[in-house]
């Protein structure tokens, strides 16, 4: 179970945003929601029901080694935000939310990341931080602010950026596979003009 650095960690962020938007589609458990914001900064208007994800910083669990094997956490945040015309219904709301968001993660990231990555598994696991309530923030067409519900979830993947290395020595570039794919046309070209004198 490693990551293929060839392709970068982005794979994480976008396996954990695939689960949010697969559940948002009609039938899905985050049906309801009518802003999903997938990235750390936006000036963007938000309706609510409202999901906004934002990547912190990925560490290393134990050894940063990167010579080593090493086991990496990348948290993901998200913060839920339901209006109701009465401040403790939204805040209940809200946390109703942040729960079906880690439902959404729990169904979907095993079958979403073999898609995204072609079969393989690289997240280790992911666990639960910190649920708790995030604050207030403005909506659109609301005058009052509304309560928001953050929750943090884990994600544990594990890299061996030497394993790598090696990886992208022993795969032929493209630009090597046309050099061989050429000198093999001309070698054939050149036998068979051999073979007609």
């Amino acid at each position: 179970m490693t990551v293929n650095i060839v392709d970068g960690f982005e794979k994480i962020y976008t396996i954990m945003k695939t689960c949010i938007e697969t559940e948002m589609q009609e039938g899905g458990i985050l049906e309801d929601v009518e802003t999903f914001i997938p990235i750390y900064h936006s000036d963007r208007g938000v309706d609510e029901p409202c999901i906004w994800m934002t990547q912190h910083p990925t560490t290393a669990n134990r050894q940063a080694d990167i010579s080593q094997t090493m086991e990496l956490i990348t948290p993901f945040e998200f913060d839920c935000v339901v209006y109701e015309v009465d401040m403790e219904d939204s805040e209940a709301a809200g946390q109703n939310l942040a729960n079906r968001v880690i439902l959404a993660i729990l169904r979907n990231f095993l079958q979403v990341q073999r898609t995204v990555t072609g079969g393989k598994r690289i997240i280790k696991n992911i666990e639960l931080e910190t649920y708790y309530p995030a604050g207030e923030v403005t909506i659109q067409g609301k005058s009052e602010r509304v309560p928001a519900t953050g929750v943090i979830l884990n994600v544990r993947h594990v890299v061996n950026w030497v394993a790598c290395c090696r990886q992208i020595q022993t795969t032929p570039s493209n630009t090597e596979n046309e050099n061989q794919e050429t000198q093999t046309q001309t070698q054939t070209d050149d036998n068979e003009n051999n073979n007609g004198d």
